[in-house]
This record gives structure tokens, sequence and C-alpha cells, in this order.
């Protein structure tokens, strides 16, 4: 048998071993991280993959003679949303008001168009919101 120190240091290695493994995945995701459960991780989100996708599609679309609009409307829904600012796992992340399991708190549709946020101004012509809700 060993001492409590050993004991304590051991339990407290695990701990933050855990911990460890629970933060990376939240950041980076894994494979097998449900990205229709979860949305984007915030590795994705900050190294822009859904824009880049969107960017090479639009550009191969054009390659093709296809008009802007055209390449644009070839562009799918999901990959638009995942790109949607309310998304953004820096706008709430994991402290997103809700159950996770049922959507709760975590957005579900795409409004607006695909570069530029809705932008809502009240009779005055005074900008009230400027990112989607």
């Amino acid at each position: 048998m060993g001492n409590i120190e050993t004991v304590l240091f051991s339990s407290i290695t695990a701990v933050f071993s855990a911990a460890f493994v629970v933060a990376r995945t939240m950041w980076y995701g894994s494979p097998t991280t449900p990205i229709e459960l979860f949305g984007p991780t915030r590795y994705q989100w900050d190294q822009g993959y859904f824009q880049q996708e969107i960017y090479r599609r639009v550009v191969a679309g054009l390659a093709e003679n296809q008009s802007l609009s055209e390449a644009w409307s070839k562009i799918p829904e999901k990959l638009a949303f995942y790109d949607y600012i309310g998304n953004n796992p820096a706008k709430g992340g994991l402290f997103r008001a809700g159950s996770m399991d049922n959507g709760d708190g975590i957005a579900v549709g795409w409004l607006g168009h695909p570069i530029f946020p809705v932008v809502l101004i009240d009779e005055d012509g005074i900008v009230r919101a400027d990112v989607p809700f």
C-alpha cells in the first residue's frame, strides 16, 4: 500500500488527464464528432474551413462558365449553414442556453444572405441588430 500523497497525486493526474482529453475534443473535435449535433468545432471555425470550401466551390463553378448566382445556388444549404455566424462557437459555444439534445439554443436553420448577416433597422433607420439570431 502507498501513502496518502501517492493516492492523491495519482487521482489528480487521472482527473487532469481526462480534463485535457475533453478540452482537446471540444476544441478540435474528433473523427466521430457529429457536426449535425454539436455544430462546427472552434478549430474548424477559426481556420475558416467552411468559408474556404464555399469559396472553392464558387470559383470552380465560375471556371465552368456558370454565372455568380448559379455558382452560389449550387452551394449545399448545410455548408452555408455551418458558415453562418450563428454557428460560431465563439458566440456561445458550449455555453448556449438549453439542452443540446433537443437543439434548444442552437441554430437550427439558416437565414440571411450567404455573405452578409441580417441587419435589423428600426423605423428611424437606426441599426438595432447586425448579427442574426
